[in-house]
């Protein structure tokens, strides 16, 4: 990865020749993914799309077509990032019992000042720092697997490509790339979320808008299979992302 994957990456939504329509549908769904889970679905098979796309270095925004097959993506990803988290959340539930811990709060694991106000214990609070963690780890793993169902397809086959691409130095570098393009995205989106009247569409632009970057980045700055030990190539891979726009998915 280099600073062209950055800048193509940030630039491919003001493409020319991506479609207003394409990026409409896009905010669009963005916003509706506030009010419902399906779609945050589709919107999870449309970052597989995109990862696809940065993979094979297109200078476009893939369009919102093939619904189900984008459906199927992402619930493919969904399953994936949930389980890669499952870890996490069973750790601080055992750590905090009779709540409902969420994500956010495992990010106050290293506060002492924290644990005295629970009442935790000294066991508590380390299976609580080790939620951390796990967090961290999951996450991580989380965005490795994202690429590797993006060029499997397959939940199964992404297993093996998703452990090579989290073992791989050179994409740890893509990992920190993609997790700072997020941390500035959701400084950004809240920026524009307090803006009166117009704050929920500003910040759906900006959460789509970065959504695109930090996929497409993903994508680009992924080794390639050779790299992994896996006997594809970046072009054999494009060719294959041609062809299979007009086939409808596989089942996992």
């Amino acid at each position: 990865m280099d600073v062209s994957d950055l800048e193509a990456a940030f630039a491919l939504p003001l493409a020319e020749d991506a479609s207003f329509d394409t990026t409409l549908v896009g905010v669009l769904a963005t916003l509706a993914s506030l009010a419902t889970p399906l779609a945050g679905v589709l919107l999870a098979g449309y970052v597989i799309r995109l990862v696809r796309a940065g993979d094979c270095e297109a200078t476009a925004l893939p369009s919102f077509d093939d619904l189900t097959g984008m459906a199927v993506d992402g619930a493919r990803l969904s399953a994936a990032l949930v389980a890669l988290q499952l870890p996490a959340v069973g750790l601080a539930t055992a750590a905090l019992p009779g709540s409902s811990p969420s994500l956010s709060m495992l990010t106050h694991a290293t506060d002492p000042a924290m644990f005295g106000l629970l009442g935790l214990s000294l066991l508590d609070t380390a299976t609580l720092a080790a939620a951390g963690v796990a967090t961290l780890a999951g996450s991580y793993l989380s965005v490795a697997a994202t690429v590797a169902l993006a060029r499997e397809r397959s939940l199964v086959a992404a297993i093996p490509v998703t452990r090579d691409l989290a073992l791989d130095r050179s994409f740890v570098r893509v990992a920190s790339a993609v997790a700072l393009v997020g941390f500035v995205a959701r400084l950004l989106v809240s920026l524009c979320a307090a803006v009166p009247a117009v704050g929920t569409v500003l910040a759906a632009i900006a959460s789509f808008c970065f959504l695109v970057a930090a996929a497409t980045l993903l994508g680009r700055g992924a080794p390639d299979a050779t790299t992994l030990g896996v006997d594809v190539t970046r072009e054999s891979r494009a060719g294959d992302a041609n062809s299979g726009s007009a086939e409808p998915m596989e089942s996992a």
